[in-house]
């Protein structure tokens, strides 16, 4: 069924590629914040029973264990939360048990069914792990879901899968692009600093607001969320049933010599 001939209400996010340490936890936390300040009710699930790193960062996410059998498997896609977006963040190398529950559950036609379209994260990663199940990903998958594309030139190069025909597909067929900008060792340190005092892990839409992080480090953090939540907002269309029901917008200006205190920046003070 495609996407035009179905009455989407919900959005899954998730990412099933195979590669620890590609940013797949900071890129949920991205769309997360977007989420919020756009005012689309959003819920996490997280699944990744060794790291939890998402249930670190939001206390609130739910947690299941879901690649244990695909009955666990199963039970989460029966209780999908009834919100209009929702993220799922599953282990790395888990690619195989995924796609292999996806098929023999039918859970493209389960989705169908609840009105729920698919968004998978991939990641242009010139990395064989990464790539490699980057492909079998969509070989599985195919049109049947939306994608979003990430590029973290910071951590991995993408030369390979530029000059790929995936890439190619992509591009013809329009997929958003989310490239993360460089956030520096300085400023990653010093969230960890304030992450340590407050014994909490603190996401970057909380860091930008801890007195205790020097200003340039938050004004390096505003410019990164900044950047991000442009790109969500430009992507709106695979991460939102229905771009017409968001409420706030970013606010994009045309004057870069000037800027508000970081203490009057709008739009992370929604956030």
């Amino acid at each position: 069924m495609s996407p035009e001939s179905l009455k989407i209400l919900y959005r899954l996010i998730t990412c099933f590629q195979s590669s620890g340490r590609i940013g797949k936890s900071l890129v949920f936390e991205i769309i997360l914040a977007w989420a919020r300040f756009a005012g689309i009710p959003i819920a996490a699930v997280d699944c990744d029973a060794e790291h939890r790193t998402l249930s670190k960062k939001f206390p609130e996410a739910a947690f299941v264990d879901a690649t244990r059998s695909n009955d666990e498997f199963l039970q989460l896609i029966m209780e999908l939360p009834d919100t209009p977006m929702a993220i799922a963040d599953f282990p790395a190398q888990a690619t195989d048990f995924l796609l292999g529950a996806m098929a023999s559950l039918r859970v493209l036609d389960a989705l169908d069914a609840r009105q729920t379209r698919m968004t998978v994260v991939m990641f242009a990663a010139d990395d064989p792990t990464a790539t490699a199940s980057l492909a079998k990903t969509y070989r599985a998958l195919g049109d049947r879901v939306d994608y979003v594309l990430v590029k973290n030139p910071a951590r991995f190069r993408s030369h390979a899968f530029d000059e790929s025909a995936l890439a190619e597909l992509f591009k013809k067929n329009r997929v958003p692009v989310l490239e993360l900008p460089t956030v520096t060792a300085t400023t990653i340190q010093a969230i960890e600093q304030a992450s340590a005092e407050k014994k909490k892990h603190l996401t970057f839409a909380e860091a930008v607001k801890i007195p205790s992080i020097p200003q340039i480090c938050r004004f390096e953090i505003e410019y990164f969320l900044n950047r991000m939540l442009t790109q969500c907002e430009d992507a709106a269309r695979v991460l939102v049933p229905d771009p017409a029901t968001i409420k706030n917008k970013v606010s994009r200006p045309t004057d870069k010599t000037t800027r508000p205190p970081i203490d009057e920046f709008n739009p992370l003070d929604d956030l």
